[in-house]
């Protein structure tokens, strides 16, 4: 019986290791949800903060736009949460720290916001520090858009996110099957190297 070399091992850890990095490139960095919203609204916008690296995130820092109010933020025991204010008393930061989301898993911190009261983009800046030292930025959009302007952006919003999974579907389809032919192809070798020893003794 032929017993796989550790090339084949090798190689199939070489693609479960595409895979993920695959997935990760496509779902992959904090964001802020809604992405779309209506002028003057008090809402709740979701920071989603995953750790895609090695090691733990230990902080999250979000900018807030200077349009946007934030009442209040999400009360969680576990995190530590500071707030710097601007000149007009309005918060313009919120730090999280003193605890920590494990490699490979995520957590949500909650805001009541109040939205600007004309329409525009903004841009949020989230800065995720990790356990090593390295701190990671990015960067989230709000577009604010007249009311009878938002079932047209929810539209667009889901056509979006369908097309994200579309495209992780289609790239882990990709990784299977380049990751099957390989070893399908060491095996199809080694059992021809094995027939020939096998003839030759």
């Amino acid at each position: 019986m032929h017993t796989p070399s550790w090339q084949q091992h090798t190689l199939i850890l070489w693609g479960v290791s595409g895979l993920l990095l695959l997935a990760a490139t496509a779902w992959g960095h904090s964001d802020l949800d809604p992405r779309q919203s209506i002028p003057n609204k008090w809402e709740t916008y979701t920071l989603n903060v995953p750790t895609e690296t090695e090691v733990s995130t230990v902080q999250v820092r979000l900018l807030v736009p200077r349009d946007f109010e934030i009442e209040m933020i999400e009360h969680s025991p576990l995190w530590q949460i500071t707030r710097a204010r601007d000149e007009r008393g309005y918060i313009r930061e919120v730090t999280w720290s003193g605890s920590s989301i494990p490699p490979q898993t995520f957590a949500e911190f909650k805001l009541l916001v109040r939205n600007p009261v004309t329409p525009g983009t903004s841009l949020w800046k989230i800065e995720q520090s990790y356990q090593d030292g390295n701190v990671t930025s990015w960067e989230a959009q709000t577009q604010i858009v007249p009311q009878a302007s938002v079932g047209g952006a929810q539209r667009a919003e889901e056509a979006w996110r369908a097309a994200q999974v579309a495209t992780t579907v289609s790239l882990v389809a990709l990784g299977v099957s380049v990751t099957l032919i390989i070893v399908t192809t060491i095996g199809i070798v080694q059992s021809g190297r094995s027939q020939r020893q096998n003839e030759q003794s």
